[in-house]
C-alpha cells in the first residue's frame, strides 16, 4: 500500500461553482450508475454528468456545491466528499424523474437516519486512490458535520463495492441498515444498498 500523501501536495477546501464540472464527474462515479439510471434519456444529447453540473454550479440546495469539500493536488480537483441533513430528503422533488425509475429506488430514500448527516458522495480519481485523500476527505467531512451541531454521520454503499465497505470499516462506521434495490441491467448492483452509520 502506498504511503499518503505528504500534506503540502494535498490541499482541501470547499468547493466552488467554479468546479461543478469536476463535482459532477467525481459524483457520479461515486454514484456507481445510480445518476445514469435516474436521469438518462431525460435531456436528449444530454449525459448524466452534464444534467447534473448546474444544480452543482447553483448555490442552494442539496446539489449544490456548497455541501462540497474538494481534494486538489497540483491544482487539480483529485476527489470530493459531498453531504447535506438527512432531513433535507424528506423534501426532494423527484417530480421529474419517470415514476418506475424513483419506485425502483424506493427502499433507499426509506432506509435512512432521520437526524444525521449524511455523505451523499464520497469519490477520489482512480489514479490517485490508496493515497489517504478519501480519509482526508472523510476527515474533512465529519468536522463539518461537527460544526454543524450533528453528532453521527451516515452514508449508503452498495453491497456488492468491497473497497469502499473496507474503507468506512476502518473508519468506524457500522451497518445499521439495508436498502433491498433489485438488480437492473443500467444499476448492476448485487445485494442493495448498506446504510452504514459512525458516531463522531
Amino acid at each position: 500500500m502506498n504511503s499518503a500523501l505528504p500534506d503540502d501536495q494535498l490541499h482541501l477546501r470547499p468547493a466552488d461553482a467554479d468546479d461543478a464540472p469536476e463535482l459532477a464527474r467525481l459524483i457520479d462515479i461515486a454514484g456507481g450508475g445510480v445518476y445514469e439510471f435516474l436521469l438518462d434519456g431525460l435531456i436528449p444529447g444530454m449525459t448524466a454528468v452534464e444534467m447534473l453540473m448546474p444544480g452543482l454550479a447553483g448555490r442552494s440546495g442539496s446539489l449544490s456545491h456548497r455541501q462540497s469539500g474538494v481534494a486538489e493536488r497540483d491544482g487539480r480537483v483529485i476527489g470530493i466528499a459531498h453531504g447535506y441533513p438527512t432531513d433535507w430528503i424528506r423534501t426532494e422533488d423527484y417530480s421529474g424523474l419517470p415514476p418506475d425509475r424513483v419506485a425502483h429506488m424506493g427502499e433507499f430514500s426509506e432506509t435512512l437516519d432521520w437526524g444525521s448527516y449524511f455523505l451523499s458522495a464520497l469519490a477520489v480519481d482512480p489514479d490517485q486512490r490508496r493515497h489517504g485523500v478519501a480519509a482526508r476527505l472523510l476527515g474533512w467531512f465529519y468536522e463539518r458535520a461537527r460544526s454543524g451541531g450533528f453528532d453521527r454521520v451516515t452514508l449508503h454503499v452498495w453491497a456488492d463495492n468491497e473497497p469502499a465497505r473496507r474503507l468506512y470499516a476502518g473508519e468506524g462506521f457500522e451497518e445499521i441498515g439495508r436498502a433491498a434495490i433489485p438488480w437492473h441491467p443500467r444499476l448492476p448492483h448485487r445485494g442493495g444498498s448498506i446504510l452504514l452509520r459512525r458516531y463522531l
